[in-house]
């Protein structure tokens, strides 16, 4: 009894020590992800937000009807909130090279992939579907 109560004793301290050791905590919402710096952070509930600080310092204000999960990383890359599209007209084209540099002929119907095309005087990827 005593040996099982003394690995679930050592089990929650490892436990606990992991924890400390992320640098921030990511909160994933509705509208994207938000990530502040995990050391000295204070967590409260002000009206329907809530509210990370440091100190006296407000690191984010969070509704807490838009937030959906909470969890600490590493990392403070956390994802791409939006995505916006384009809708060129290929035939201007001067140059299209496949993602391997190969030119491809211009005029012709372009087969599913990513390409690199000069349109304009710009380099864009195109993905044709």
């Amino acid at each position: 009894m005593k040996k099982l109560l003394m690995t679930t004793m050592l089990a929650a301290l490892t436990t606990g020590l992991q924890a400390a050791d992320y640098q921030y905590l990511v909160f994933t919402t509705s509208d994207g992800q938000q990530a502040v710096a995990a050391t000295d952070l204070t967590l409260t509930v002000s009206g329907t937000n809530l509210v990370a600080s440091s100190g006296t310092t407000t690191l984010a204000t969070i509704p807490l009807n838009s937030l959906t999960q909470m969890e600490f990383s590493n990392s403070e890359t956390t994802g791409i909130s939006t995505l916006t599209t384009n809708t060129l007209n290929i035939d201007e084209a001067t140059e299209v090279y496949d993602l391997n540099g190969r030119r491809m002929p211009l005029g012709t119907q372009l087969p599913t992939g990513v390409y690199i095309m000069k349109i304009n005087g710009r380099n864009v990827k195109v993905a044709v579907k």
